[in-house]
C-alpha cells in the first residue's frame, strides 16, 4: 500500500499519548480519502497496530469544544491514532457524528544503500600464478619436514654431537654436510632424518647436494625423504644410512638434470 502524509495540517492537537486531532481543509480530506481508496482498498482488523493509522472525519463542528480555538471555515476535524485499544475506544465514543473513517497504512521508510566500489579492484589483489606456485612450493616444503620427523633445534644438534661449537655446526652447514632448513623466526632447523640412531650425521650429505646441483636445502630435503622409482621406490636417505651412498649420487644426478 502507498504511504500517504498529511502534509497541510492547519493544527494538530493532541489528545492523549495514543490519539490525535488532525484538522484539514475539505478538499485536503476528500483528496486522502479518495486516495486512500485506491490505493489501499482493505485493511485488516487483523493488521491493525502494524504502522496503521485510523483517520476519523467527524461532521459538526467539535473544536466548540476546545477553548480558545477557532475551526477555519469548510474545514474537518480528523481525530487519528495508530493504536487498536484507542480507535476502539474513539468509536465507541463518537458513534452517530462520523462521515467517513479511512484507514491508512505507514510504510516504513527504504534507505536505498549504495554499494561502494574498492579504489582498488579485488582481482589486484589475488597473487598470480608465480606466486602461487611459491605458496605451494612452501606448504610442499613444510610437509616434507613433518613427513620426515621433524627437525632440532640449534641447541639439540649440539647435545647430539657432543657439545661441538656453534661455527662448527655453522661450518658444516655451509658445506653441506649438515643439512639445515629455515625454522621458526627464520632460526635454523635440523631435520631428524639425516641422524643416525646414535646421534651421528648420515655421510654423503655433501656429495647428494652437489649431485642435485642445488644449495636449496628444501630441494635436498624433498629429495631425500621421498621414495625414488630410480632406487626401486626406495627413500634415498634410507639408501645412505644403510651405506648406498652410490646409488643415491646416481639418483642425485638424473634427478637434477632432468628435474623432478
Amino acid at each position: 500500500m502507498a504511504k500517504l502524509k498529511l502534509v497541510k495540517l492547519v493544527k494538530v492537537v493532541k489528545v492523549d499519548k495514543v490519539a490525535r486531532i488532525a484538522i484539514l481543509s475539505h478538499q485536503e480530506a476528500e483528496r486522502m480519502a479518495d486516495k486512500t481508496r485506491a490505493e489501499a482498498p482493505a485493511v485488516t482488523a487483523k493488521a491493525r497496530g502494524l504502522g496503521v493509522l485510523t483517520m476519523f472525519t467527524m461532521k459538526g463542528d467539535p473544536i466548540k469544544a476546545l477553548s480558545g480555538f477557532k475551526l477555519p471555515a469548510g474545514a474537518h476535524v480528523a481525530i487519528v491514532s495508530g493504536k487498536p485499544e484507542s480507535v476502539s475506544a474513539i468509536r465507541k465514543s463518537v458513534r452517530g457524528r462520523v462521515v467517513r473513517i479511512t484507514e491508512v497504512v505507514e510504510r516504513a521508510p527504504q534507505h536505498t544503500q549504495v554499494e561502494r566500489k574498492p579504489l582498488v579492484d579485488r582481482a589486484a589483489f589475488e597473487p598470480d600464478a608465480r606466486s602461487r606456485a611459491m605458496l605451494e612450493g612452501v606448504r610442499i616444503a613444510q610437509q616434507d619436514l613433518r613427513d620426515a620427523g621433524g627437525a632440532y633445534d640449534l641447541d639439540q644438534v649440539r647435545t647430539l654431537l657432543h657439545g661441538v661449537s656453534r661455527q662448527a655446526i655453522d661450518k658444516r652447514v655451509q658445506d653441506g654436510s649438515l643439512l639445515a632448513v629455515p625454522g621458526p623466526s627464520n632460526r635454523r632447523s635440523y631435520p631428524t632424518l639425516q641422524f643416525n640412531r646414535d646421534g651421528t650425521v648420515v655421510p654423503g650429505l655433501k656429495a647428494v647436494r652437489e649431485a642435485l646441483q642445488t644449495s636449496n636445502s628444501w630441494a635436498v630435503l624433498n629429495f631425500l625423504s621421498h621414495p625414488d622409482a630410480r632406487l626401486g621406490n626406495r627413500k634415498p636417505i634410507d639408501l645412505l644410512k644403510s651405506g648406498q651412498i652410490e646409488l643415491v649420487l646416481e639418483a642425485a644426478r638424473r634427478h637434477g638434470e632432468q628435474g623432478a
